[in-house]
């Protein structure tokens, strides 16, 4: 009779293991990116939002960013400046920000930036980590 041997088995196990837990990984690292960039884009319609409220009514507002990051790490660089900190809030003014920032949202060793425009509090670049 012709049939696999037990080694035989024990290889293709393994071998599928492997591709498996490959595969597993893969998908757990796109996961996590596309939830950060959920994040960022939900941070963006909020930042939107209160820049209209500042123009429609004249008046400041203050965004605290720590709702921004939906349980990520959130730092933000301001223009100028080579080193991401962690913020505490954003004061919007009627005539826009005062300068560019990017906002880095992080899970793990995966990141999404994003540049917000000083005039419409909206992303003018999106960077994803590589």
């Amino acid at each position: 009779m012709k049939a696999f041997t037990l080694l035989e088995m024990i290889v293709v196990l393994a071998i599928a293991s492997l591709v498996i837990g490959i595969g597993a990984g893969a998908v757990q690292r796109l996961t996590e990116e596309h939830e950060l960039l959920r994040v960022a884009h939900e941070a963006e319609r909020v930042l939107m939002q209160a820049m209209t409220r500042t123009i429609t009514t004249v008046q400041p507002q203050q965004v605290e960013l720590s709702s921004l990051s939906q349980g990520n790490k959130l730092t933000v660089r301001h223009a100028g400046s080579e080193t991401f900190v962690t913020p505490t809030s954003l004061r919007l003014r009627p005539g826009g920000l005062c300068e560019p920032m990017t906002l880095r949202w992080q899970k793990g060793a995966n990141w999404v930036s994003a540049t917000l425009d000083p005039l419409t509090a909206g992303f003018k670049e999106l960077e994803e980590s590589p």
